[in-house]
Order: structure tokens, then C-alpha cells, then sequence
């Protein structure tokens, strides 16, 4: 017997069965953001009584706790596995339990008129008679065909239903007709006409309800995508997917039983049937849409990277399980490459800059990144493996950005003491994406860290301590926080940062040559993503996530993948200018360039090595 403190949920567990697998099952959401595999050190759990029944810490559990933590009963409940049969009381701290994400579901968005794929008629038909003895559904197709002047066939699961639905409409019945084309759906009166757009990040997904009829967004709803259980980017879920013969129907029914949950939530919202969804629409990088069609993903790993399909695909959302109006389709928008996406393609749908006469960039920061430079006449695009540190993942205190998370620090640059706002002004209990970027932009302007990343030993102050590696600096002291315990930035998380926002910037900047481009050059730089409009936007650049370009000319937009999403499925002429956006985009691998791994070492630095391509940043240093 289990018992979850301080929940009080006791649940029955097998010999083997890790203590994160019966926290599931016990309904406790525990974090765990490397799926079980032992590396995030994201689920510690403190056992307080019960030890003996147990399994001994393993070599995961040494790397990610200190002797300290174990010896105080800190465990990995991914790690723990039950060994005996007595009692073991288990305490989840607030910082391993996993609630909501504040995650930003709107982002900016081109006004459009609603044009969607899927229209409703309201249909009169004449009751058959001796002398008009033609077949039900030949009937209504004929007046259909009349009306659209077109062949229109019928959906299957609408066609069995025709019979008794004309009768019970007394003969009035409500089509809904897919681009004209296909009756998807045959009902005794008008129904509601909504859609919902889907987009689907290797880390969160977001859906919209929308009114098709009037375009307005009737409700949302976001969750964190459960393929984290298998991986935390998509090179382990690639991995996982090709490690068995099962593997990618596990992946991809868990993903669909995600949108299916999203559809649920705002369907419940709004007040909205289910059925009453005839359109929906998916935007996802390349690999999240591979998965979501069953599409092996295998080779998007493996040089030269290619794509399996780039064109859109129109698929019925029977055919993947989708819980919505039987006859709805599936539209999934167009991938421009291997690491770049449909949500890419959202991104320069809702932002514009496709028809845009001056050069911008547009940056959609996430665990894979992507960037887009350019402007009417061309595009060109690259996709970075920034890793998951900005959502909280390898710093030692990292987290989400939910409630308790620090998510805005200052220092002051004379007494070196730190200030910070958590995420609804609760106690403190980690720190999220945007908390570390303002942690090491304000180290590095009071010198508590120099420009290679290197904390400051000599600092005169109390809140840094240790040497070398084991250097931190404490944010918040623990008679401040959630847990009593400190919550610190270390030298260790310093360099996870770096790494990230190298990655970020170097992708940037070898855009920037390949079109012969200069920051000044730049009239525009988009900041987009799941916590960009979080993010202070001077702190950034300080760090050198992206060029030195002047800051009003740095917007952030918000989950400009949701919005694009949202276009496809409110216009048929959005479609067309998404499946021409990715045609026109020209991807530049960024492995295959000679200089990136030196880009990337010179971006490793605070904000780079070769200060020069930071004058305003140098200046503020100084």
C-alpha cells in the first residue's frame, strides 16, 4: 500500500511498479518532464515512511540528488520501484506536482472573413409519390448539384442516415457541404457550424472553438502534450517510434487522445456539441504531424532530414480517431522541411511577413525553434535544437510557468540582493523560462557573471556561494518559498542557457549571411511562442538570444502558430496562400553549414564573443 501525502490518496501497488507509475494511477500528476527516463531529476518525492520496501537509489537518482537529498529520504519517483510489501508514505512537494501551465493561446492575427471549407444549406425536398419514386439520397443530390452547380457526392456515415432524417424533418432537412464537393453531414434541422484548430508543440498543445459562421472563437483550451511521456523533443520520440513496431500508434493515439480531451474541455465551455465540429485544423512541425497522420518519422532524423510528405492533407477525422462530427475532415497544413513545419507556416500566415515590403524576422521559441527571415520577395528558414531549458527542464530549480514560479527577477547592482514576481503572486516554488533569462541578464550586468558565463566567486555578497561548478547564485532564501528550501541559479543552469540561446541566435545569424542581411537591416523581429510575451524583451537581447536590433522594433505575438491555425480553418483562400508559403520558403540546413559549429561557440557567450555585433548591449554593460 501506497499512501500519497499531502493528497491522502492510498492505492494498492505491484512489486516493480515505480512510484510514478502508481501515482498515475492514483490520479496525482507528478512532474516529469523526461518521461520516466531519470534525467530531468523533475519528480523527487520524499519518502516518509517505508524506505525498507523500497529499491536502492540507482545511478539516475546519484546524478540528480545530492548524498544530502537521499540520506533525507529524497527519492526519483521514477526510479523507485516497490520491493516489498509493508506500508511506504510517500510526500509530494509542491514543486514536483504537476498543475496547469499558464500557457498564451492568443497571438497576433491578420483579419479575415470567414470563407471556411464547410457550408450549411437548408433544403427543401419534394416527398416521393408513385409517380416520383426516385432514392432518397438521389434525390437530395440532385437539388444539391442544381444549387452548387456541381457533382456533390455523399460522406458514407451521412449517407446511411439520410432516410430517416428527411422523414423526421418532415421533408426539410440542413446539409452541410465540404468545399462543395461532399455532404458530410444530413440533419432534420440547422445545427451549429463550428470548427476547431489545433496547434500541436512537442511540449503543449492549444485548441480553438471557433463559430465558423461569424469567426468567433467560442472557447479554448491548452494542455501539455502527452507525448512528453516518451520524450521531451522529437529526436527521442523519433527514437521511440522506431524502437518498436507499436510504438508509433502509441504516439499517435496519444496525441489524439490530447486534441480529443482539448475538444472536450471547449466543447464543454461553449456549451457545444461534439457532432456540431464539421472542419478541423492541425499545425504542427514536421515530426508532431508525421505522428498525428501515422506517418513514419524515422528518416526526418537521419541526413539529408527529408520530410515523408510536405503537400497539406485532407483526411477524414473518423480515419485518426478525432471525436467530432463523423463526416468532418482533417486538414493538416503544408511542412516546409524536415525540423520546419506547418506551424512555421502558421507563424508567417498570421505575422504577414510573406507580403511584407521591408525585411523581418520572425523567431518562434520553443524546444525546437524556428526562424524566418525575409519579406515579400523571398524567405528563407532554419530550425534550432534550443532543448527544453526555457520550459524549465535541466535547471535545477526550473519549471513551468505555473503558479509560484518566478517568472520576473531584478538585482540591484550595488547591494547585489534580488527582487522577483511569481506567477500569481504566490509563494515562491522554482523558476520558469523567463525568471532565468531575467536571473542571468541581471547577474551579468552587476558582474556576478562575466561574458564566458562564469559566476563571480569574489562577488561580496551572501546570496552567491560555492566555487566552480558548484557555484550558485540563491534567488529566493527558503523562508520565502513554498518548500522552505532555497531557490537558486547555478553555474551548471548558466550553461544550459547559454547553450539554448546559442542555438537560437546562431540560427539567426546564419540566416542573416545567407541573405546578406544586417541587424540594422532587420525592420522587424517577431518573438513568438508559448511564454514569448513573458519574456523581457531587453533581457533577451542582453543574453543575446537575437540580434542587437533597436527594441521598438521587437514585438512580441504570441502563439502565432494557434492563429494561423485558426485562419486555415475560418478561409479556403488562407489554405491557398499556406500551401504558397510553403512552396516559397527555402530551408537552410544549418548542420550542412561550415561555420556553424563556430557561430555556435562565439554564441555561447554573454551576449557573444565577438562584442561588436552588440554595440547598444556593450554600452549598457559598461
Amino acid at each position: 500500500m501506497i499512501i500519497f501525502q499531502p493528497h491522502g490518496k492510498r492505492i494498492a501497488a505491484a512489486q516493480g511498479e515505480t512510484l510514478l507509475d502508481a501515482a498515475k494511477d492514483a490520479g496525482i500528476a507528478v512532474n516529469a518532464l523526461c518521461g520516466g527516463a531519470g534525467l530531468c531529476g523533475k519528480c523527487r518525492v520524499m519518502v516518509l515512511r517505508g524506505e525498507r520496501n523500497l529499491s536502492p537509489p540507482t545511478e539516475a537518482e546519484r546524478r540528480s540528488l545530492s548524498e544530502e537529498d537521499i540520506s533525507n529520504g529524497f527519492r526519483l519517483a521514477c526510479q523507485a520501484t516497490v520491493s516489498g510489501k509493508g506500508p511506504i508514505v510517500i510526500l509530494v512537494p509542491p514543486e514536483s506536482r504537476a498543475e496547469r501551465q499558464r500557457l498564451l493561446l492568443r497571438g497576433l492575427e491578420e483579419k479575415i472573413s470567414p470563407q471556411p471549407a464547410v457550408r450549411e444549406l437548408n433544403i427543401r425536398l419534394k416527398e416521393p409519390s408513385l409517380k416520383d419514386v426516385v432514392a432518397d439520397v438521389d434525390r437530395l443530390l440532385r437539388i444539391l448539384e442544381s444549387e452548387v452547380g456541381a457533382k456533390v457526392k455523399i460522406d458514407y456515415e451521412a449517407m446511411i442516415r439520410v432516410p430517416h432524417v428527411l422523414r423526421r424533418g418532415g421533408w426539410r432537412v440542413s446539409v452541410v457541404l465540404w468545399r462543395d464537393r461532399e455532404v458530410i453531414s444530413v440533419e432534420p434541422s440547422p445545427t451549429g457550424l463550428y470548427g476547431f484548430a489545433v496547434d500541436v508543440g512537442t511540449t503543449k498543445l492549444a485548441g480553438y472553438l471557433v463559430d465558423l459562421r461569424s469567426g468567433r472563437v467560442a472557447a479554448a483550451a491548452s494542455m501539455m502534450n502527452p507525448q512528453i511521456a516518451y520524450g521531451e523533443d522529437v529526436i527521442t520520440r523519433i527514437k521511440f517510434a522506431s524502437e518498436g513496431e507499436g510504438n508509433l500508434r502509441v504516439l499517435s493515439r496519444s496525441i489524439i487522445e490530447g486534441i480529443n480531451n482539448l475538444i472536450g474541455e471547449a466543447c464543454g465551455k461553449a456549451h457545444v456539441s461534439t457532432r456540431e465540429i464539421y472542419d478541423v485544423t492541425v499545425a504542427g512541425n514536421t515530426v508532431m504531424h508525421h505522428i498525428l497522420l501515422g506517418i513514419p518519422p524515422n528518416y526526418v532524423a537521419l541526413m539529408p532530414y527529408p520530410a515523408a510528405l510536405q503537400s497539406p492533407v485532407d483526411v477524414k477525422a473518423r480515419e485518426l480517431g478525432i471525436d467530432v462530427n463523423p463526416g468532418a475532415y482533417v486538414y493538416a497544413l503544408p511542412t516546409i522541411a524536415g525540423f520546419v513545419g506547418g506551424d512555421a507556416v502558421a507563424d508567417i500566415l498570421a505575422t504577414g511577413i510573406h507580403t511584407a515590403e521591408e525585411i523581418s524576422m520572425l523567431i518562434d521559441i520553443g524546444t525546437n525553434t524556428e526562424i524566418i527571415l525575409g519579406d515579400r520577395e523571398s524567405l528563407i528558414a532554419c530550425s534550432c535544437a534550443s532543448g527544453p531549458a526555457f520550459e524549465g527542464a535541466h535547471i535545477k530549480h526550473g519549471m513551468r510557468a505555473i503558479s509560484g514560479a518566478i517568472e520576473h527577477v531584478w538585482i540591484d547592482p550595488e547591494t547585489l540582493e534580488a527582487g522577483y514576481k511569481t506567477v500569481d503572486d504566490e509563494e515562491a516554488r522554482g523558476i520558469c523560462g523567463s525568471g532565468i533569462i531575467d536571473v542571468i541578464a541581471e547577474m551579468l550586468k552587476a558582474g556576478l557573471i562575466d561574458q564566458s558565463g562564469r559566476l563571480n566567486s569574489e562577488a561580496e555578497t551572501p546570496r552567491l556561494r560555492g566555487d566552480g561548478n558548484s557555484a550558485e547564485y540563491v534567488v529566493a532564501w527558503g523562508d520565502e518559498t513554498a518548500n522552505g528550501h532555497d531557490i537558486v541559479v547555478t553555474q551548471n543552469d548558466v550553461r544550459e542557457i547559454q547553450l539554448a540561446k546559442a542555438a537560437i541566435y546562431t540560427g539567426a545569424s546564419i540566416l542573416m549571411r545567407h541573405r546578406g542581411v544586417r541587424p540594422n537591416d532587420i525592420r522587424r523581429v517577431y518573438l513568438a511562442g508559448a511564454f514569448g510575451n513573458y519574456v523581457d524583451p531587453q533581457n533577451a537581447k542582453i543574453i543575446g538570444m537575437y540580434p542587437d536590433v533597436p527594441l521598438e522594433r521587437v514585438r512580441f505575438v504570441g502563439n502565432t502558430a494557434g492563429s494561423g491555425a485558426r485562419m486555415t480553418l475560418l478561409s479556403v483562400e488562407a489554405r491557398r496562400a499556406a500551401e504558397e508559403i510553403a512552396g516559397k520558403v527555402r530551408y537552410v540546413e544549418l548542420g550542412a553549414d561550415p561555420e556553424f559549429q563556430t557561430e555556435f561557440l562565439k554564441a555561447t557567450y554573454l551576449p557573444h564573443r565577438e562584442p561588436e555585433r552588440f554595440p547598444s548591449v556593450i554600452a549598457l554593460l559598461k
